[in-house]
């Protein structure tokens, strides 16, 4: 191309520039929704053309409406607007098109709770060519571009006309609305850019909804004072149906299963798919008291040692007598575990026996399973087994490699269990007991689904199925006189189990309590 066509590319008037923009925005940044379109249609039909019509109108008026009105206020906005956003639509399309990932409110909460350093575990190679093919070069080509003639008024009456001519489009195919209607949730986390930005928007919204003045709930008042430590263990990303204790073929439960005392608790779902919104499940007794104070802090107020531990991220706003990170117990850790959950044990003992409370309640908030990076989550004695996927792109692995590293994280997260079970057996004359459930579970490649945080109305039951187990020491079981091998299990559980079930074990009496969600209500008497 010579020098003269170079430069007529590069001078354009705003009106033309929105166009043109909004054209490759549609198609080049956002085949990854065209494609599920396709997949879930048939595009070759009268009705499937006039859906895959319909998505794409939709998307081109958006962006030329929200393209106009920036390029009204100053072309430079708008140029300064598309160099960001072209990058980060080559890191969404790339993320969309491994993992998988619908980019919609939970999911934007998920990225702005990662951690630096499960966030570089993310950054491959691959990502470098998508970034610089799809962002980098597009935003350069953008900012070399003059925008010579700045006409708002006409700017202002294409968007007009564009508007209206998608209207009557839109209406007179008034069939594909059902379509669009039912898959919404997903579309609106599949178009670029508006789905990051719109959906980082619902989530600081959220947020700031649930943060501000935490309701306080009903006072309640203990029936004894015998000396209680109960512990919960939230794991990450485990899942059921790789549970060995749940049936699984493989045995990655090997030392629980020796446990005379253990519980374990059938058909169990998450509330979500992501971490933050399972662990306020967690930590709440019901749907309707997400916005009241969470367990530890409704505990710590009635004068409970609360101590929470943490080699993760997540929790809601909570108030507890020592909250500690993973980092800060190193320093007096030994071993190749410290670096891994292990080191939420470090003098845990020490300090539960230190306590002058009668009622003691520890949460170690663990790593578990997290991915994608599976093999980096338990030490070289529990790589048993093999191959295993050692590639960050997951995707890229055989099926084999992938189930085998997820399965030896569970192998780890068995040995953590264990050992702190024996640890609380040295509590002899305390009443003492474990519960262990996981925030939510995993896709390892089923459905073309990878890791977690798919939305919850269509995600596979593998994200949703999740471990719960309950231990208890001898003296915890005989002055309750609880009887685990009597007990009637429910038909179902869920998270909020948790919460009445932690009130039950330190005999704390409220309102709030509700016996049918205590999993130990009907295994003796309270």
């Amino acid at each position: 191309m010579n020098t003269k066509a170079l430069s007529k590319i590069s001078i354009l008037k705003a009106s033309s520039f929105t166009f043109w923009v909004s054209i490759v925005m549609t198609f080049a940044y956002n085949l990854v929704l065209l494609e599920y379109v396709n997949q879930n249609t048939n595009v070759w039909s009268t009705s499937g053309i006039g859906i895959l019509l319909s998505t794409v109108v939709i998307v081109f008026i958006f962006s030329y409406t929200i393209f106009s009105l920036l390029a009204f206020i100053s072309p430079t906005v708008l140029k300064i607007f598309l160099v960001i956003i072209t990058v980060l639509n080559a890191s969404a399309i790339y993320y969309m098109s491994n993992y998988q990932v619908v980019l919609d409110r939970t999911m934007m909460g998920n990225i702005f709770n990662t951690r630096y350093s499960e966030s570089i575990e993310l950054l491959t190679v691959s990502l470098v060519f998508p970034i610089i093919m799809l962002g980098l070069m597009p935003a350069c080509f953008v900012a070399l571009i003059k925008i010579k003639q700045v006409d708002r008024v006409k700017i202002l009456g294409n968007a007009s006309i564009a508007l209206v001519i998608s209207g009557a489009f839109l209406y007179t195919n008034s069939t594909s609305w059902l379509w669009i209607d039912k898959h919404a949730s997903v579309l609106g986390g599949k178009i670029l850019p508006w789905s990051y930005i719109i959906n980082s928007g619902r989530y600081y919204s959220s947020i700031n909804r649930t943060t501000d003045g935490q309701k306080a709930l009903p006072d309640g008042h203990f029936l004894n004072n015998n000396k209680t430590v109960f512990v919960l263990v939230i794991g990450e990303t485990a899942r059921a149906a790789n549970f060995s204790l749940y049936g699984y073929s493989k045995l990655t439960n090997p030392k629980l299963a020796e446990q005379s005392n253990l519980l374990v608790l059938n058909n169990t779902k998450s509330c979500t798919t992501y971490t933050t919104g399972s662990l306020a499940c967690i930590l709440a007794p019901s749907d309707q008291y997400l916005d009241f104070e969470a367990l530890p802090t409704y505990l710590a107020r009635h004068g409970v040692d609360v101590q929470w531990r943490t080699n993760n991220w997540g929790e809601p706003p909570i108030k507890a007598t020592s909250y500690t990170e993973a980092v800060e117990l190193r320093a007096d850790c030994v071993g190749e575990g410290c670096k891994l959950d292990e080191v939420l044990l470090t003098n845990l003992i020490n300090a539960i026996d230190s306590s002058d409370k009668q009622k003691i309640f520890v949460v170690l908030h663990t790593k578990g399973s997290h991915g994608p990076s599976y093999y980096s989550r338990y030490t070289k004695e529990f790589n048993q087994f093999t191959p295993v996927c050692r590639d960050e792109e997951i995707s890229k692995c055989s099926p084999e490699e992938l189930i085998n590293a997820y399965d030896n994280t569970l192998l780890y997260t068995d040995h953590f269990l264990t050992t702190l079970i024996m640890e609380l057996q040295t509590l002899a004359k305390t009443s003492s007991a474990m519960m262990y459930i996981s925030d939510h579970g995993e896709s390892l490649g089923e459905h073309g689904l990878y890791l977690h945080g798919t939305p919850y109305s269509f995600a596979p039951d593998y994200q949703k199925d999740i471990p719960f187990l309950f231990w208890a020491s001898d003296t915890f079981l005989d002055a309750r006189n609880l009887k685990l091998k009597n007990l009637n299990q429910a038909n179902s559980h869920n998270q909020f189990n948790v919460f009445h079930t932690v009130l039950g074990a330190l005999s704390l009496e409220s309102s709030i309590y509700d016996s049918t969600l205590d999993v130990l209500y009907n295994s003796g008497e309270h």
